[in-house]
């Protein structure tokens, strides 16, 4: 069993992932890979896998993580191979229904920072950048967010948008957060607490963040993974870099 931070992190975002979704992940996703091998694998979840390794279809018992998920040989026994061009073709075209965005900040409004803490112009901190987050943000049907649960990363408002919630929600898009406290939906109203991360209680969520949470009479909790489920996230991460991100 397990009922660590990181394990109930990949839980959490393995189940946004429906039969006959499509599913892609990015750079620097080890957590959204090793949930999508525990939706094809625990979950029995029926959906089309594509990531930025230019995978199509691998094979879910075989892929192992690596440093590096651009790794193409990360995720082996591809049926094909579809380029990152083609990601956004087929985002256009409205058919990408499942999207995992890491963030270095995060605001009530959905908004996402990957450019730059403190101004643009002079940085405090200059961060990757969002790559083809500005594009893919607001067109993504369903995305899931992933981060820290503290107070410098979920803020009142960010200090660069690098993809725009504001845009999403004003189209109707779902938008959530999974992090290692909580699950939160964003709404028109702002965000609302959806679930508790085993172990952890209202005021650790409230209070380990500088964004305003609603909270409503009724939150749920993601239970701790079972030693089954443990088993089949471990199989893709046999040297635990999951636990590297420090998500606890």
């Amino acid at each position: 069993m397990s009922s660590r931070p990181t394990d109930l992190m990949i839980k959490c975002m393995a189940s946004f992932i429906r039969d006959g979704d499509y599913v892609y992940h990015g750079l620097d996703s080890i957590l959204p890979a090793l949930a999508m091998v525990y939706a094809a694998r625990y979950l029995k979840r029926d959906f089309v896998w594509h990531s930025v390794g230019e995978s199509f279809m691998p094979d879910p018992a075989r892929v192992a993580v690596r440093p590096s998920t651009g790794d193409p040989s990360m995720e082996p026994d591809p049926v094909g191979f579809f380029t990152t061009i083609d990601s956004f073709d087929i985002a256009a075209k409205g058919r990408m229904d499942l999207m995992f965005f890491g963030a270095a900040q995060v605001d009530e409004s959905g908004n996402i920072n990957l450019t730059a803490i403190g101004s643009y112009e002079r940085p405090k901190v200059k961060l990757p950048g969002g790559a083809a987050a500005a594009y893919l943000f607001p067109l993504v049907r369903k995305i899931v967010v992933w981060a820290r649960h503290e107070p410098r990363v979920l803020v009142h408002r960010v200090d660069f948008v690098t993809g725009s919630g504001e845009e999403r929600l004003r189209r109707g898009l779902p938008l959530y957060l999974c992090t290692n406290r909580a699950l939160i939906e964003f709404t028109r109203e702002g965000p609302v607490l959806r679930s508790l991360l085993y172990g952890f209680t209202v005021d650790d969520v409230l209070k380990s963040a500088s964004m305003r949470i609603a909270v409503p009479d009724r939150v749920g909790v993601i239970p701790p993974l079972s030693e089954e489920e443990l088993r089949v996230i471990s199989e893709a991460d046999r040297g635990g870099l999951r636990y590297e991100e420090g998500y606890g």
